[in-house]
């Protein structure tokens, strides 16, 4: 046979051979119409899709507070009790409104969130500066103002729980963070005790409802729409106030708060009958029943060390200072808290050896510190 034949028949054998393949695969292809790049583009997609899921699963809660460094280690505090409380499908998002936060102070912030936040948690700094320079502190820091800046300073987010820092957190957030807000109102607010309110009424301004702003629940997309903040601004630079931010909330606000339960915020009373007075002396309106104000004095969301009731203070009568001192040895910067406030140490760990196996007010356990 002639080379050249010989070749041609080869190379027209190998051709063959290979249509006969393209055609197995063209069938292959109509059973089965996904190339091996399709594939991987699908595959890709459904992992892309599941992240998001997971991500949107995450019940995202912005939490602002404000603070300097004179208040660092009542910061430490808060959020050690926030994020130690907080559910698996709750990422917190923690604003920090400062003019006075030094890198020591952030790097201290940093850790808490790193060693309790499991990755389901970040802070964000804001150094507002000397805003509200001129307004009247009464011995109050400047930044305790700060929260009335959060419709601008937070441009972005429509619904924010704001927090003192004098103050533990017992429970996850998204049952406050869920509540709905009722027609015309933007805040969210726990009753204060009617004996502050005094110092709107030498103003004029005479109130059915006072509340205390420590703990708030905040619209601030509605805010922004009534122009709230400038309103806030305007009477703080006209009005000497004692209660300074408080005061002006309860003033320009007070048609547009909404009473929310005692558990939110709940501030020093030495007893549960105290709670039940306080109640009874409010508006008729605003009062709340009787396992209401139980469930509120024995299963707060908030405690609030307002005032003269500061757990480092001895003595003091407010029950839930044990759970304070706890949540400050949890942090790893107990040592630095107690020589910082010089406090007893003793006093501090005959007191948390008094709390119950059982969490004692609270239905949680709480392990005891025993050395």
């Amino acid at each position: 046979m002639h080379k050249y034949f010989r070749k041609y028949k080869i190379t027209n054998y190998y051709r063959q051979k290979r249509k006969k393949r393209k055609f197995y695969l063209s069938r292959y292809n109509a059973k089965f119409p996904i190339s091996i790049k399709s594939f991987i583009i699908i595959f890709l997609s459904i992992i892309f899709i599941y992240i998001q899921l997971i991500r949107k699963s995450f019940n995202k809660i912005h939490v602002a507070v404000n603070m300097d460094n004179r208040y660092i280690y009542c910061c430490l505090v808060f959020l050690t009790s926030l994020l130690k409380n907080r559910a698996e499908s709750t990422f917190y998002i923690i604003h920090i409104l400062t003019n006075k936060t030094s890198p020591e102070s952030m790097n201290k912030i940093n850790n808490i969130i790193e060693k309790f936040g499991n990755n389901s948690s970040k802070v964000i700094y804001y150094n507002l500066g000397d805003d509200f320079k001129g307004a009247s502190i009464k011995g109050f820091a400047l930044s305790v103002y700060y929260r009335i800046a959060a419709p601008s300073v937070l441009s972005n987010i429509d619904k924010l729980i704001y927090s003192d820092i004098d103050i533990i957190n017992l429970k996850d957030l998204s049952e406050m963070y869920n509540i709905k807000f009722q027609k015309d109102m933007y805040i969210c607010a726990v009753l204060d005790e009617l004996k502050y309110k005094k110092e709107l009424d030498k103003f004029g301004i005479n109130l059915d409802k006072y509340i205390n702003a420590g703990i708030l629940l905040m619209d601030l997309k509605t805010m922004r729409e009534n122009k709230v903040e400038k309103k806030l601004r305007d009477f703080i630079a006209t009005h000497t106030l004692d209660l300074c931010d408080q005061a002006a909330i309860n003033a320009i606000c007070h048609d547009n708060i909404q009473i929310i339960s005692y558990k939110y915020n709940l501030y020093p009373i030495n007893s549960y009958n105290k709670l039940v007075k306080i109640n009874n002396d409010q508006n008729p309106k605003y009062r709340f029943n009787d396992s209401e104000l139980y469930q509120a004095y024995h299963e707060p969301t908030f405690v609030h060390f307002y005032g003269g009731a500061k757990p480092w203070y001895r003595p003091n009568y407010f029950p839930y200072i044990i759970y304070w001192w706890y949540y400050a040895k949890l942090s790893g910067f107990y040592n630095e808290i107690l020589n910082y406030y010089k406090t007893d140490i003793n006093y501090v760990e005959k007191l948390l050896k008094t709390i119950p196996e059982d969490g004692g007010l609270l239905k949680g356990k709480y392990q005891k510190f025993i050395n």
